[in-house]
């Protein structure tokens, strides 16, 4: 373990974040909050280096209610100050704030968790999976997603080890449908939880409806996960030479 990446899981472990009670799903697995924190300082460094599927992810609120899930929850945002008017590493913090609730919301911060089976969604296209439950015909949402995908399957670095923390999935919902590069993308975002949380976040800025929970606000916005986020900025900006150990 490196030393940004134990001092973020630290600064994630005694969060106030770590201790929300989020309705119908109560308290986040620690892996949950720790991963999304080490996870947000990967795309800190790629976004400081100028990646382009990053960059994409923190452009300034598009107006575009239908696609864009910062302007669908433009008013939840302003009544917690927060303005994602400007591009850059602010808007990016606000979409992992609204990324934590919309993880818990849709698989309770379980990494492993498969399709819906209450959702006839069993197709290697449509089948939900890991943290956020995207499915693969998301990809279509921006042409950034499709090399994103193609590059963790090359190499899969996902902080796994991380996420996995107080998590627990059965069986069922370890297991993969269909077959070809649909069901290796419910694979590696299982496995690969870095992974799923990049392809979400630019999914999100482009096909917000794909998540339902976003539809009637039901993904809740928390200021202490932007004060977690804030903090982990802190620590890579104090930290020299730190997004080696993240990237």
């Amino acid at each position: 373990m490196t030393d940004i990446v134990a001092r973020i899981r630290q600064a994630a472990h005694n969060s106030p974040a770590a201790a929300i009670n989020w309705p119908q799903r109560g308290k986040a697995p620690i892996g949950y909050v720790e991963g999304m924190a080490v996870a947000f300082g990967r795309v800190c460094c790629k976004l400081a280096s100028g990646d382009p599927a990053v960059v994409a992810m923190a452009v300034a609120d598009t107006g575009n209610a239908q696609k864009d899930a910062l302007t669908h929850y433009g008013q939840q945002f302003s009544q917690l100050g927060m303005s994602n008017a400007a591009a850059g590493v602010v808007t990016l913090r606000h979409l992992f704030v609204l990324m934590m609730g919309l993880g818990m919301r849709e698989s309770s911060g379980q990494h492993c968790e498969g399709r819906d089976m209450s959702a006839p969604n069993t197709t290697a296209d449509t089948a939900e999976a890991g943290l956020f439950q995207t499915s693969f015909n998301a990809r279509t949402a921006h042409a950034l997603l499709v090399p994103m995908f193609d590059s963790y399957k090359a190499n899969p670095s996902g902080f796994v080890d991380i996420f996995k923390q107080g998590v627990h999935c059965s069986a069922a919902s370890w297991k993969n449908w269909g077959t070809g590069a649909g069901k290796d993308f419910q694979q590696l975002s299982k496995e690969c939880p870095a992974f799923a949380v990049e392809f979400t976040a630019l999914a999100l800025r482009n096909i917000r409806t794909h998540w339902g929970p976003l539809s009637n606000h039901a993904a809740g916005l928390r200021s202490e996960c932007d004060d977690l986020f804030l903090e982990v900025q802190r620590l890579i900006d104090a930290t020299p030479g730190g997004c080696t150990d993240l990237l």
